[in-house]
């Protein structure tokens, strides 16, 4: 998804946990680290223009990346909040903030190599789409109320609330699927392999 929608769900969850007096701070870390395994767009060569999409989503959106990306945060970043946490308590901060990245990208259509190094599939549930104010706004709200009001009951509610946009997002996408293979048999198409893909738009119809 887009950066600031997964700064926020990294946000999001380690804030869930955060203790009041260090909430800003995990909040932050959390952003930060939900939003760093996008960097794998720096990779890149000037002899192939496309390197960069083969390796976008690739081994730095893995679950089994997920510690060592975890660590490459903290080891960034734990100069700058030392004085607030201890290096674990960033750790686990960075990992659970890095961890939210994969799963919100697999939500899209694009694909997501969830499973590297054990396969190369790039997984998409396709029920959401790659940019969704309804769904980040919200959520952003939640947050931002959580670091105000020192409390972690916002970010869960605000979590709660995202869980559930992405369960209507599933329901959804199966409801469009079993239309679509319901007209393709309606008009004898056989053997056809029927996707939907979600997307976000207002559409404004004048008289």
């Amino acid at each position: 998804m887009d950066p600031l929608s997964q700064a926020v769900v990294g946000a999001a969850v380690p804030q869930s946990f955060a203790p009041r007096q260090h909430l800003g701070t995990i909040t932050l870390l959390g952003a930060l680290a939900g939003m760093a395994p996008d960097l794998d767009v720096l990779i890149r060569s000037s002899t192939d223009p496309l390197l960069f999409l083969e390796y976008h989503r690739q081994f730095t959106h893995s679950f089994f990346f997920i510690p060592l990306g975890g660590l490459i945060c903290a080891l960034a970043f734990w100069p700058f909040v030392k004085r607030r946490l201890d290096f674990r308590h960033t750790y686990c901060v960075t990992t659970l903030g890095y961890a939210t990245h994969g799963l919100l990208d697999a939500c899209t259509t694009y694909g997501t190599l969830l499973f590297w190094p054990f396969s190369l599939e790039r997984i998409a549930w396709n029920t959401i789409a790659v940019i969704d104010p309804l769904f980040t706004i919200p959520l952003l709200a939640f947050v931002v109320a959580g670091v105000v009001s020192r409390s972690v009951v916002w970010s869960r509610v605000g979590l709660l609330v995202a869980l559930c946009y992405l369960g209507v997002g599933y329901i959804q996408r199966e409801r469009a699927e079993t239309v679509g293979e319901t007209l393709a048999l309606g008009r004898d198409h056989r053997e056809v392999s029927v996707s939907a893909k979600p997307t976000w738009a207002i559409s404004c119809y004048g008289k």
